[in-house]
């Protein structure tokens, strides 16, 4: 027998029994469905968070103070960073801009409002280089600062208005006393003079806490920030060296130094090694990118997790496949006999019930696809309407996202499962003798 032949009378025995192919059919199509839904809430979930996380800048990659594995009390202790490690990751290879960053907290007055904020500090010079796009305004010049969009909504929410650019404003800080700072040098030079007597113990023990005083800076603000889902939103960002002089930080960045250094790669290709040098270098380094293979890699867990969740359905439905075809070699076991008399082979048999046990895969998983699509869209579009009632937004929410590799694996997967599942029934078929097919009524 040709193949086509045995493929036409596969396809005409499969629909002998309408009702049961159809119900075996629909199995293979929950199961189909259960897997591509399950997995397509974990694609949707990964696309869209680190669809956020790739609108940040890929290129940028944040460096802490290294730990001195040598502390003096045998204890790892954190080293300060200074101009000088600023000055030395600008000399490694594929770097396009490095940046000290100084963050303090304070307020902005607006009016008679007062709203607090998160003052950072950073090279305003390399604002090009370091990835800073402008939604309005322009870049800040002296005092003036730029703002983040989620902080600009917050001061909308605050004073009612919207046109706050290029308008001026009033940056609160809690400065240390410079009074306070010289008393606490000659008090210090003293103690270390004197530094056997019980005057100076006694002296120690009596010195005055540091006094803090509210310190008010007129600013402007220039500008507002291109939201990019990340802390700068938040913020109110200005130049560095003006922060420090406004705040008085002169004395805590030369002690205590900068609060991180960013450096900005000159593509993302170079990131990973220059993450790797960095952190050679004794570095504690952490990029937009590690963050985003670390997320990938937890959500694969998740869709590895709800896939074999989804499969329990098919699993069910590849016994129902199995079961239909037992029962149909019962009700068929003399035509079979009919079959290998008029020349029919046992590989023939065989390959006619494994196309049955195909077709009923390749069917259920087609309707299983389709079934797929309609409840990812229909997800798709309650979700869509609950988080932009609640974010006030219009935005499109892909909370289950069906790629092309996934549809193809679903298909492939489900023919796949109806010729194992009737791996057992074809070759049952094929070892019926006939002599004991046709003696069968």
């Amino acid at each position: 027998m040709f193949d086509k032949d045995i493929v036409k009378l596969a396809w005409m025995s499969l629909w002998r029994r309408k009702l049961r192919t159809i119900l075996t059919m629909v199995g293979i199509m929950i199961g189909t469905a259960g897997i591509v839904i399950m997995i397509s809430l974990g694609v949707g979930l990964e696309r869209s968070v680190t669809g956020e996380l790739e609108e940040i800048n890929m290129t940028s990659i944040e460096v802490y103070p290294p730990y001195d594995m040598a502390g003096t009390s045998g204890e790892n202790q954190i080293k300060e960073l200074k101009k000088k490690d600023v000055a030395d990751l600008e000399k490694l290879d594929g770097v396009k801009a490095v940046t000290p960053l100084y963050m303090t907290s304070g307020e902005l007055s607006v009016g008679r409002d007062r709203i607090g904020i998160q003052l950072v500090g950073v090279d305003m010079h390399q604002a090009d280089d370091l990835g800073y796009k402008l939604e309005d305004g322009r870049f800040p010049r002296n005092n003036e600062i730029l703002i983040g969009s989620a902080l600009l909504e917050e001061i909308e929410k605050t004073i009612g208005d919207k046109n706050i650019v290029r308008k001026p404003a009033t940056i609160i800080t809690m400065n240390m006393m410079q009074e306070s700072l010289e008393e606490e040098e000659v008090k210090a030079d003293e103690i270390a003079q004197d530094e056997d007597t019980e005057e100076s113990l006694d002296f120690q023990g009596e010195q005055s806490p540091t006094e803090m005083v509210e310190n008010e800076n007129r600013t402007k603000i220039s500008g507002i920030l291109t939201a990019s889902g990340g802390t700068d939103d938040y913020s109110a960002i200005m130049d560095i060296e003006a922060l420090i002089k406004m705040t008085g930080s002169s004395q805590i960045i030369e002690t205590q130094g900068y609060s991180s250094i960013r450096v900005i790669a000159e593509d993302t290709e170079v990131v990973d090694n220059l993450s790797k040098e960095i952190k050679e270098m004794g570095y504690m380094s952490y990029s937009t990118k590690d963050m985003l293979q670390s997320i990938s890699s937890v959500f694969k867990y998740l869709q590895i997790f709800l896939g074999g969740v989804g499969s329990i359905a098919l699993l069910v439905a590849a016994i129902g496949i199995t079961n239909t075809m037992i029962m149909s070699i019962y009700e068929r076991t003399k035509e079979i006999g009919v079959n290998k008399v008029i020349g029919a082979s046992v590989n023939d048999i065989r390959t006619q019930f494994l196309y049955e046990a195909s077709f009923i895969g390749l069917m259920g998983g087609v309707a299983g696809l389709i079934i797929s699509y309609l409840v990812a869209n229909l997800i798709n579009l309650i979700a869509g309407i609950a988080i932009s009632a609640q974010a006030g937004t219009t935005e499109t929410i892909s909370i289950a996202y069906i790629s092309p590799g996934l549809a193809l694996f679903a298909i492939i997967f489900s023919i796949v499962v109806g010729i194992l599942a009737g791996l057992y029934p074809a070759n049952r078929a094929a070892k019926i003798s006939v002599l004991e097919a046709l003696r069968q009524e």
